[in-house]
């Protein structure tokens, strides 16, 4: 195998020669790796973060340290490839980091050049932040139930007792009452899951994702029984994951594919698997309304509507769920759509260590 710094030191010249020592003393932890994903060199400070001072780097995989990123790295695009993501240090532990991939030559097979920046204190003070902010949306998301149920108990009180002595305009007005009492409650629920996605402890295990799958489409089938949607499910699609909040995830996912295809008269969902860039997605695809991908970027935000809400009834909180808990197991979700045309959500999640 070429060295990486003998290749730079060869096209750097005539000032190559202290190429190898800028490297060793650079002050960013750093690493040269190859294009198929082979560490060449780590300088000081890249061995006392990752803790590997007294074991040699060089000839480990990459993605011995970012298993969840070492393939995107190694496809990168040009110019720079900036990303947030999980380090596994030499002894097991993990940290977030800002990792910078550039290539360190010209030429497609030119060795890239990593950079990492240590976020565990910033990461450390988000962590804290969300848990305040966590804990107040649930004290928040409890109280606001109390005052929600009297509204909503006075006003069908008042369309029982008084019902008979208002006009077509007053009777009206208490049907908005309920409607948007109904929303609220539907709202705060949104908001209950969506904090607890974020501190309920994971317990992770292997999961039959397609059993999983059959039976949230057996619980949107008994919903609504006056529908036909075809609902299809790859056999042996396993994953590795907490089965309470993959079922919410598989909940929100499919349940947004049923309700975008409701104006269908026959509509087709599947959830299946694809293979790209060396991972294995999950897929739940629809032929429903779906949305301009010019809007894609606030998907995930929580209370995000891309529809009218006469249209497609929701509270804009089951992405934001579903990316939060793909999130905490390590994963990514994305969404591709076409109006008119239909959507397809996909997500991977790590595998069992």
């Amino acid at each position: 195998m070429t060295n990486p710094l003998a290749r730079i030191n060869t096209e750097l010249a005539p000032d190559a020669g202290v190429a190898d020592t800028v490297f060793e003393r650079h002050p960013a932890p750093s690493l040269l790796f190859t294009r198929d994903g082979v560490i060449a060199s780590a300088n000081a400070a890249a061995r006392q973060l990752l803790c590997t001072v007294e074991v040699p780097v060089a000839g480990a995989a990459l993605a011995d340290f970012f298993p969840a990123n070492a393939t995107s790295f190694i496809g990168m695009p040009p110019p720079l490839c900036v990303q947030r993501t999980e380090v596994r240090r030499a002894d097991g532990s993990l940290f977030f980091a800002r990792v910078r991939v550039v290539a360190a030559g010209s030429g497609p097979g030119a060795p890239l050049l990593a950079s990492i920046e240590d976020l565990s204190e910033f990461q450390a003070e988000i962590d804290g932040a969300n848990r305040e902010f966590e804990a107040l949306t649930s004290a928040a998301g409890h109280d606001l139930r109390g005052p929600l149920r009297i509204l909503k108990g006075f006003t069908e009180a008042l369309a029982d007792e008084c019902g008979d002595v208002l006009n077509e305009d007053g009777k009206n007005f208490l049907k908005e009452i309920l409607k948007a009492g109904d929303r609220m409650e539907g709202l705060i629920d949104g908001l209950l899951s969506f904090s607890r996605a974020g501190r309920a402890d994971l317990s992770r295990e292997s999961l039959d994702l397609t059993t999983l799958v059959e039976l949230v489409f057996y619980e949107l089938r008994h919903a609504q029984l006056d529908r036909e949607v075809a609902c299809h499910v790859d056999p042996g699609i396993n994953a590795w994951g907490d089965v309470r909040m993959m079922m919410t995830v598989l909940r929100n996912l499919l349940g947004n594919a049923w309700k975008f295809t409701a104006r269908n008269a026959t509509a087709t969902i599947r959830c299946h698997l694809e293979e790209r860039d060396g991972r294995c997605w999950i897929c739940v695809t629809d032929d429903g309304a779906g949305f301009d991908m010019a809007q894609a970027t606030r998907l995930f935000q929580p209370f995000t509507r891309l529809h009218r809400h006469d249209d497609f009834p929701g509270h804009g909180m089951g992405l934001a769920t579903a990316h939060r808990i793909v999130k905490r197991h390590g994963g990514e979700i994305e969404v591709e759509s076409q109006e008119g045309q239909g959507t397809v959500v996909r997500f991977w999640l790590p595998r069992a260590d």
